[in-house]
Parts: structure tokens; sequence; C-alpha cells
């Protein structure tokens, strides 16, 4: 792989130390090179050594900034130059970037700033290369994962001493765009994650058309999107519906898109995202695109999600469960707690939601005391299974898998198979063999087969030891282990190939076949190669 080579530039050591410290450069194939004290030594070394990009101070002495751009732009043209400035020495800065500068930063350098320009910086030297793509590559990940670990980071109760400073972010928004079926997105054009995410960031660009806006991929879901962005809160309607129409059509996708509160530092993006999440809880449950708002007056009236489960269909869930009657469990399902017209209603999403998951818990409840408890943990992969599949808005899909989790979940009544039913079950493994890193269900399967859902799952069972999903999710993790060997390949890309656009889910699952998370096990694994 291409290795990208950094020089830092600057007389004051603070400056040269958090340039080299505020990223961990090696995890990007980005050799930051010792810095130098002044221009005079850059010169130098450049005689000797190769170097991408140049970050350097404009006061120094010996050869001042203005004086070495101009050298080095001459003599190394394809070395990309930016500035570290002052707040005092604009005409510095503008006499920098008309001698062969591409960009600068402010003395107060903080780490979000350091991604702008290197990811513009890696941008700019794929566009001179003829193996661009990895340049591109480097360029999305550094700006995807740096990013995604600030909003992640929970602010510290109390924090005297301001890491990242206010200006950089005063007075903006985070915008979470959810990509509901970004998984069928990438099946249908056959792009690995990376490029499928600089193409959809590109397009957030183009169409929100505000050139100082942030926009990432939260590399702990490959379908959401976040944007920082300082437009105006009156024009933000418009360009979040801009937005959202314009990335469904490129997708082929319904598309949410969630507004914060204003916010005034980088502190603050933990709490913005949660507030965008809270808002996304309450979009309408409808293949449609929506753009709605945290502590919206038109979502307040309806803020408390109404219990659809009340204890008398409880009750009867849990009897026609203890009598076996598969279908009429499957018709109270539907129909009496009215997820079947969840659509048609205007169901909010936190409404299915949490009516699935007190379906879900009450036959896993009832089936605990009839069944092991190995058994019982599948069934709650399954549940787990069918709440991460939520987030498709398909209200068909969804009562699909609700039927197939009743059949599962009832006490396994074996009826006498034939020959053909068990080849069909080893054909059904073969494909998934084949298949593994796209949507599969029960439902997909027992249809390709052409047998009832309910036996066909029994069937399977008992020849490969596993239920169907399970059985995936095995395979799954086989596979996921298998391209852990490949140190290249970061565990967000190796979950979205083995078929998880959501890395913690994929977290989870690993942990579970695997005793220990994706991130230990690499670790383990590269501790024993290097012994």
């Amino acid at each position: 792989m291409r290795s990208y080579r950094l020089l830092a530039a600057d007389d004051e050591y603070w400056i040269r130390e958090k340039l080299r410290s505020v990223i961990k450069w090696e995890k990007y194939d980005i050799d930051f090179m010792k810095p130098a004290e002044n221009g005079e030594e850059v010169l130098e070394r450049l005689s000797e050594e190769e170097c991408d990009i140049l970050i350097t101070d404009i006061n120094m002495p010996y050869v001042d900034g203005i004086e070495l751009i101009k050298r080095v732009h001459e003599a190394y043209p394809d070395i990309v130059i930016f500035v570290v400035s002052g707040y005092d020495d604009f005409k510095y800065v503008k006499e920098a970037l008309t001698t062969g500068a591409t960009d600068y930063l402010l003395k107060q350098i903080n780490k979000i700033d350091i991604v702008a320009v290197i990811s513009k910086a890696l941008e700019i030297i794929a566009k001179k290369e003829s193996e661009k793509n990895e340049a591109l590559r480097v360029s999305s990940l550094i700006n995807d994962r740096e990013l995604s670990f600030l909003v992640e980071r929970e602010p510290a109760l109390f924090n005297p001493m301001k890491e990242y400073d206010a200006d950089g972010t005063s007075g903006h928004s985070l915008i979470l765009i959810k990509i509901h079926d970004m998984y069928g997105y990438a099946a249908r054009n056959r792009g690995d994650i990376n490029a499928l995410s600089y193409d959809i960031k590109m397009k957030i660009r183009e169409i929100s058309g505000k050139e100082g806006d942030i926009a990432f991929n939260y590399i702990y879901r490959a379908n959401e999107f976040i944007v920082v962005s300082g437009t105006e809160f009156k024009e933000l309607s418009d360009m979040a519906k801009r937005v959202a129409d314009g990335l469904s059509i490129e997708t082929g996708s319904p598309v949410t898109v969630a507004i914060s509160t204003r916010g005034y530092n980088m502190d603050t993006l933990h709490g913005a995202y949660n507030e965008s999440v809270s808002a996304y809880m309450m979009r309408t449950y409808r293949k449609c695109n929506e753009v709605i708002y945290f502590n919206d007056e038109k979502n307040e009236s309806k803020s408390d999600a109404i219990n659809k489960i009340t204890p008398e269909i409880e009750m009867r869930l849990k009897q026609l469960y203890q009598t076996g009657n598969e279908e009429a469990l499957k018709i109270l399902i539907r129909n009496e707690t009215g997820i079947i017209r969840a659509s048609k209603e205007g169901w909010r999403y936190i409404e299915v939601k949490q009516t699935v998951k007190r379906i879900c818990s009450a036959l896993i409840e009832c089936a605990a005391k009839e069944i092991a408890p190995q058994e019982i943990e599948d069934i709650e992969s399954e549940a787990e299974h069918i709440d991460k599949s939520i987030e498709k808005l398909d209200i068909s899909l969804l009562c699909e898998l609700l039927d197939e989790f009743v059949g599962q979940t009832l006490a396994p009544v074996l009826k006498a198979d034939t020959g053909s039913i068990k080849d069909a079950v080893h054909k059904a493994a073969e494909y998934i063999e084949n298949n593994y890193f796209e949507e599969i269900s029960l439902n997909l399967l027992a249809k390709q087969f052409n047998i009832e859902n309910s036996y066909f799952s029994r069937v399977f069972k008992q020849e490969t030891g596993s239920n169907v999903m399970q059985y995936i999710a095995r395979l799954r993790m086989e596979k996921a282990v298998a391209y852990m060997e490949n140190e290249s390949i970061n565990l967000t890309e190796i979950a979205f190939m083995v078929g998880y656009d959501d890395y913690n889910y994929f977290n989870r699952v690993f942990k579970k076949f695997n005793g220990m998370s994706p991130s230990e096990y690499r670790q383990m694994h590269l501790s024993k190669k290097s012994n």
C-alpha cells in the first residue's frame, strides 16, 4: 500500500508536538516525519527525503514561511502545502496562498482542522496519481474515523482546559442522515464501503452547497452520515429536504434527516448526536423521506409513545403460546397489536420499536420455560436481528420476521421428514455458504425451496444443529476471522464485507461467538504473529 509522508515545520515546540500527537498517523499509512524547526532545515531535508504534504508556520527564523512556500512550490510542485498562521497576520496568509500554499490553519490548532486539511491534501494528491483510489481511501478513512471518535467521546463533567476552541463550530447544528437501506445500495453497486461512503459524502457536499460544512460517515453505523453545519437555522429545513431527496434518488432508499439544537464547540457533538437520534425516533414509520427536528413543537405533542401491547393482549399471547396455536398467535401479533397497520396509521418509529420489543420479550419468556438455555440464546439473537431490521421501514418485512420468530420460539415439535426435505435443507445451507454477505431470511429460503416456514426451520435445525439465522451468523463470524488475517482491512470494513452495516451489532455478535471483541481478537492475533 502507498504510504504518504507528512512534514511539519514550526519554531514553536508545542505546535510541532501537537501536530505529531493529535492523530495516530501510522493507522492511516501516513509517515509523520521528524518535524523541522525552521525553513532552512525543511529545504535541506527535502533535497534528501521525499515528502507529500508540508505544514509550515509563516513566522520562522532563517527562511520564513513565505519564502519557503515559494521555493518548495517551484522545486517540488507535487508537494501539497498548508500554512499555520496567527490571527493577526492575514496579509501574510494571503501572500502564502498566492505563492503556492493550498490552505491555512490558525495557531489554535484542533483535531478537526488537522483532519480537514489532511483529507483535502489527500484528495489533491489523488487527482495527480494514477493509483488515486488509495489516496481517496485514506482521505475518507481519516475523516470518518477521527470525527466519529469525537462523536463517541462523552464530555468531561469538569474540564477547565478546553482542548477544542469554540470558533470552529460556534452556532452549528449536527445533522444526522440515515440511509435506511444502505446495504441494498451497496449490493446494487457492488462497491466497497469506502468508495460508496466517499461518493455519498461528495453528494452531500454538492447538495448542501456549504463549503465550510463538515460531512463524515459515522463508522459505527455504516448507514449514518453526519454533517456539522453552520447553515442558519431558518435555512436548514430547505437544505435538509434537498439532501434527503437527493440521497434517496442516489441510493434508492428512504432517508431520514434529523437535526439537533445548536452547538458551540466540539465537546457538544456527543450530546448533539444523541439529540438527533431522539428526533429520529419520532419519525413516522413508513417508506418515505422525512426531515425532523429535536424539540420540534409538532413532535412534542406526540412525544409519549403509546404502549400498543396492553396487559390483556400480552396475557392472550402467552395463552396461545401454551396451546401451541401458531397461526392464531401470528394473527394476534399482526392484527390485535395493530402492527400490520403501523404505516397506514402513522405510528412513530419508537412505537414500532417498543411494540416489537414487547412481543419478542413475551415470547422469549414463554420459551424459556420449555427449552434449553442455549436455545434461548439463539432466540435472543433472532430478536436482536428483528430489532435491527426495523430500520428498513418495511412493515411487510417486519411482520414476516415476526411470523418466523413465532415458529422458532414455539416448543420444537418435529414432524416426520422426507429425504427430499433434507435435501432441500442441504441445498439451502450451500446457498448460504455462497451468499452469506447478502440479506438472507428464513422466509426467503422457505419460498425458494417451496417449504412451509416453521417446518423448514425445524428440519434445518435438526440437520445442521442451528436455526437459520444462527447458521448465517456463525458463517459470517468465520469469514470475519479469516479477513482479519489481512491487516490492511479495518474492522468496520470487515463488518460490512460480511453483512453488517452496524458495527456495534457486528461487535456484539462477534463477541458472542468468539468470547472477545473484534479489536481484542485482532490484537491477540497480531501478538501471536509477532512472537
